[in-house]
Order: C-alpha cells, then sequence, then structure tokens
C-alpha cells in the first residue's frame, strides 16, 4: 500500500490523503472516474494521475489539481486545466509508484503558513515574496498569478514559512 494525496474536483471537498495497493489498476481508475492519464510534477518528483477523458466526459474542473500542476509543471501554467477528481503519488520506483512525496504530504496537511519563492529568468537563486498565507490554495493561486502577471519571473513555489 502506498500512499496518495486525493484530489477532488468539487472545490469544497477538502482533499485527503488515502492508501491504494500500486499493483491495482481498479483502485486507481475508481479514484478517477476512468482511463488513466499521468502528468509529471516537480520540485518533488511525483505522478498526477487524472481521467484522460475527463474533458471529453464533460467533467467538472479540478481547481486544486490545477493549481498543484500549474506550479509543480510550469510547461502546463496557463495552458491546460485538470478535470475531474485526481491524485497524485510518488513518481514509479522498480514497477509500482512510490508514495505521494512527503515534503508534498508535509506541505499540504502540516503546514500551517505559506510562502511563495520565485525565480526571476536568468538566475538560480529562490527570493522570498515576503507575504504569508494561511491556506496551502491561496498560496497557489497567488504564485499562479504572480507568475503570470510578471514576465522576469521564470519558477514558483510554494514552501512552508519561516
Amino acid at each position: 500500500m502506498i500512499t496518495a494525496i486525493v484530489l477532488p474536483a468539487a472545490f469544497n471537498e477538502p482533499i485527503r490523503l488515502q492508501e491504494i495497493d500500486p499493483s491495482d489498476l481498479t483502485a486507481y481508475t475508481d479514484l478517477v472516474g476512468g482511463n488513466l492519464q499521468v502528468l509529471d510534477l516537480f520540485r518533488p518528483q511525483a505522478s498526477l494521475y487524472l481521467n484522460e477523458e475527463g474533458k471529453l466526459m464533460g467533467l467538472p474542473p479540478n481547481q486544486h489539481a490545477t493549481a498543484l500542476l500549474w506550479v509543480h509543471n510550469s510547461a502546463f501554467r496557463g495552458h491546460d486545466t485538470i478535470v475531474g477528481d485526481a491524485f497524485v503519488v510518488g513518481q514509479p520506483g522498480d514497477d509500482d509508484d512510490l508514495p505521494a512525496p512527503d515534503e508534498l504530504v508535509q506541505l499540504l496537511f502540516h503546514t500551517e503558513r505559506y510562502q511563495i519563492e520565485v525565480q526571476v529568468r536568468g538566475t538560480e537563486d529562490w527570493r522570498t515574496s515576503g507575504l504569508t498565507y494561511t491556506n496551502w490554495y491561496s498560496a497557489y493561486y497567488c504564485a499562479i498569478s504572480l507568475a503570470q502577471g510578471r514576465a522576469e519571473v521564470q519558477e514558483v513555489r510554494v514552501v512552508a514559512a519561516q
């Protein structure tokens, strides 16, 4: 069994941790309600699973999953929206997926205050925005807004406030 971060499409339904068997394809498809599509997340490395046919099925937008994707894989930022229920696990090991990265579990479930860090084009340094947030989604939403609103911002990330 591995731990997955489940991201319901219903915005008023909280995200949750759920144990799943990484070798049980039915458990995966049940969580997303259909055929699987997987997208890579970075910082930390993880896999985001969603319903491959969700848009064709008219599934509702998933703001939680979209925010995670847009912050953890900037190639999708502003270009694609996740629909339907989704979940995050670690990227595959030898054969099966690994548990959701502890760094991400700690951030989403055990952090009380958040900050945004930005990486400006042409540098490798991360700079803290200075503002703090008490909700992970608010921090992610503001990070995305910052990245989309300022051409000099190359990457963003959300971290626990110091």
